[in-house]
């Protein structure tokens, strides 16, 4: 029976093995292929997570970064839970778009051809950047920089599959080798960058009890007054966490207080990152001398413009409640 055939009779029960599509090129669905983009997918992920967590402590954050640290903690559950994700990801997406830029360079210029796998990619990949543009307004730097990942992301895969179906080479290894390798040199970049002062990691500023003293506002109308002599007044301050509680909207009128109480400033143990400003507001839901430690309201912003930041909601994604003068 001719090689190209979809059904293989010459084993007992008979092995599906597209070999070929109709037309006598290579099939994209195979298994080497599905690999080498589940590969390549899951190693690129990686890496870009790797550039993330060095760009995140750079960035003025609520909560102290994991920093890349953190990135090798989640490694077992990353082979555990993003090696079939990333098998979904190259049956979904990478063989698709592999599929794809074949159909147009056969129907445009009557040939298969590599660049039409970046090419066709460029599409989702401003798909991706219109829909975050849409849901997280971000500045025209990260904007780009989503737009590129999306392109690196989406064709580098497709062009590994590509190779993997051209030339029937199975790259699962020399992609987890070229990967660990890879993440290996972004860790050095990355540590000499900031052991160097190249980048520098952001820490909120340091603060004192004279300099919180004065009007804070939340921009929508709640104000909190922390009055030199220890005592504090609030005015239509929203408290976040009861509403979180009731599972209801914080806008309601109900969760904005009005009251008299008493402040504090802790500087903390050893980092900026410690400090706490403890508030108790009589008719409010908080209480922060009462409450464990490390509750109280954060400080960041930077030293020209502290803010004022109060975690709510689930200690894992918690929401942040913003005060600025």
């Amino acid at each position: 029976m001719p090689r190209n055939t979809a059904w293989d009779t010459r084993k007992p029960w008979g092995t599906w093995r597209p070999d070929h599509a109709p037309d006598g090129s290579p099939s994209v669905w195979t298994g080497r292929s599905i690999v080498a983009g589940a590969a390549a997918l899951y190693v690129g992920s990686m890496l870009a997570f790797e550039v993330y967590t060095f760009a995140e402590l750079t960035s003025e954050t609520y909560r102290p970064p994991d920093g890349p640290g953190g990135g090798l903690l989640m490694l077992p559950f990353s082979l555990c839970f993003g090696g079939p994700a990333a098998l979904w990801g190259s049956l979904a997406i990478v063989l698709p778009l592999v599929w794809a830029a074949r159909r147009a360079g056969a129907r445009l210029t009557g040939r298969d051809a590599w660049w039409w796998v970046p090419t066709v990619a460029a599409a989702p990949a401003v798909l991706i950047t219109a829909v975050v543009a849409v849901a997280l307004h971000p500045r025209p730097g990260p904007l780009v920089l989503t737009c590129l990942s999306g392109e690196v992301l989406l064709a580098g895969p497709a062009l590994l599959a590509r190779y993997a179906v051209l030339h029937g080479r199975r790259l699962l290894l020399p992609v987890l080798g070229c990967g660990a390798l890879a993440a290996a040199v972004v860790f050095g970049i990355g540590a000499t960058a900031f052991g160097t002062g190249l980048l520098t990691e952001y820490r909120p500023p340091k603060v004192d009890a004279a300099g919180l003293a004065g009007a804070w506002a939340d921009g929508h109308g709640g104000t909190l007054r922390l009055n030199a002599d220890g005592t504090a007044r609030a005015e239509g301050l929203t408290d976040h966490e009861s509403a979180y509680e009731d599972q209801a909207d914080a806008r309601r009128a109900k969760y904005r207080c009005t009251g008299t109480g008493t402040w504090g400033y802790e500087p903390g143990a050893s980092t900026t990152w410690n400090q706490r400003l403890k508030v108790s507001i009589e008719r409010c839901g908080f209480d922060d001398f009462d409450e464990y430690a490390d509750s109280g309201w954060r400080i960041s912003g930077t030293p020209e413009r502290p803010e004022l930041v109060r975690e709510y909601g689930d200690l894992d994604t918690p929401g942040f409640y913003l005060l600025t003068r």
